[in-house]
């Protein structure tokens, strides 16, 4: 699966196949430049998101537990977030630790929210755009005591080696917890877990005939007011218990 973003002025990063930065113009055929990742020394970028707070791309590589930074300033990528050492650390982005970061995205606020596969964990990265470098913090949401299966409030919740996640259009978070089989609902406001779909104790003989018995969910993404899911058996258009 091809990894692309847009870019202010109409312009489009690719990470192709995780190898590589290519930029283009608007037309998104003609190549502007390509960008020295060099400093990734072969790991593969997992997902790419434009922060509008940072100007800048922020990619995830899960194999350095790393997060890199593009600007429109350098022809490189450079080590932002993490010091490589896997872990579930909070703090300031620089001393931060990671565990596999596989997916990242912004949310209207220009909260950068993540999802750690290791250590089973949601994170948000916060921007103080009153401050001159950004200072930008880690803190994890849900994810603090190990992977397992709990709904509740989400300092108490657990998910099980999460692979993606997704904003919804009222600012809550859908995770994809591909270990429970299940999407995870997180409500930013009162910070609540819900199971919005699947889960591990679901029966193929308990659901309806338009049911999805889901297995091992990688990815879900929004589109149309629809959720669409991805799993070992395709992708899925879902209908969430939910709100």
């Amino acid at each position: 699966m091809e990894l692309s973003i847009g870019l202010p002025d109409g312009l489009l990063m690719s990470a192709g196949d995780g190898t590589e930065l290519t930029l283009y113009e608007a037309d998104h055929t003609t190549v502007r430049r390509r960008i020295d990742c060099s400093v990734l020394d072969g790991a593969r970028i997992s997902d790419i998101v434009w922060s509008h707070k940072l100007s800048a791309v922020v990619a995830a590589v899960p194999q350095r537990h790393q997060l890199f930074r593009w600007d429109a300033h350098t022809d490189s990528l450079q080590e932002w977030g993490g010091t490589g050492e896997p872990g579930r650390r909070d703090g300031k982005v620089a001393q931060a630790k990671f565990a596999a970061t596989v997916s990242i995205t912004e949310a209207g606020d220009g909260t950068l929210w993540f999802v750690d596969r290791d250590t089973s964990s949601l994170r948000c990265l916060v921007v103080d755009t009153d401050r001159p470098d950004g200072d930008p913090h880690v803190v994890t949401v849900v994810g603090r005591h190990g992977a397992g299966y709990l709904d509740g409030p989400a300092a108490d919740a657990k998910f099980d080696h999460p692979e993606d996640l997704q904003i919804l259009y009222d600012g809550s978070v859908v995770v994809a917890d591909t270990g429970n089989h299940a999407l995870r609902h997180v409500d930013r406001t009162d910070r609540e877990v819900t199971t919005i779909y699947g889960g591990p104790e679901q029966r193929a003989d308990e659901l309806g005939d338009e049911d999805v018995v889901l297995d091992a969910p990688t990815r879900v993404t929004v589109a149309d007011s629809h959720l669409w899911v991805v799993d070992r058996n395709g992708r899925h258009l879902v209908e969430p218990r939910y709100v």
